[in-house]
């Protein structure tokens, strides 16, 4: 089974394939002000669009976390479809998991500042706190650390390198 990636990222390179993107548009200004109670349209909304893009809740999905109010939305409505699907589940079938089923969070610790480790421990703590699997990915800069003014473009192409490698 293929591994999906979830990205808010609006322009993939074009090295990266269609299949593995699923391009998701957030609006985060009406959403900080929503109360819990009425989050429910927006878990609809996702659910229709993976719907949409053949994706299903049985999927194995990774999402890259930033810990940024983006990626942290995207995590919580991933791990809210993935849940609800588990629990129709689990009570026909009498199961408990801890962990989210096929949802991985992953946290790319770009190495580029002495306090990157520590925030993405951080960032994968909150993740896991969610109860979702995390992982944190180290990137090792083999020639050394990008050049000013391509640290951004070089970070991105690490961590889509890192989500190729794991199908």
């Amino acid at each position: 089974m293929a591994l999906l990636l979830l990205s808010l990222r609006p322009s993939p390179p074009r090295a990266l394939p269609l299949r593995c993107l699923l391009l998701c548009r957030c609006s985060s200004a009406s959403a900080s002000t929503t109360s819990s109670n009425s989050l429910a349209p927006y878990h609809a909304a996702f659910a229709h669009r993976m719907s949409l893009a053949g994706i299903h809740p049985h999927h194995r999905i990774a999402v890259g976390v930033s810990g940024g109010p983006d990626s942290m939305a995207l995590c919580v409505l991933a791990a809210a479809w993935k849940k609800e699907a588990e629990r129709k589940f689990e009570e026909e079938a009498s199961i408990v998991s801890r962990f989210v089923d096929g949802l991985l969070g992953v946290v790319v610790d770009h190495g580029l500042r002495p306090e990157s480790s520590e925030e993405a421990q951080l960032v994968c703590n909150r993740v896991r706190g969610m109860g979702v699997q995390c992982e944190i990915a180290k990137c090792q800069w083999p020639d050394g650390r990008p050049q000013q003014g391509h640290v951004q473009e070089a970070a991105r192409e690490m961590r889509y390198l890192f989500f190729l490698e794991q199908k």
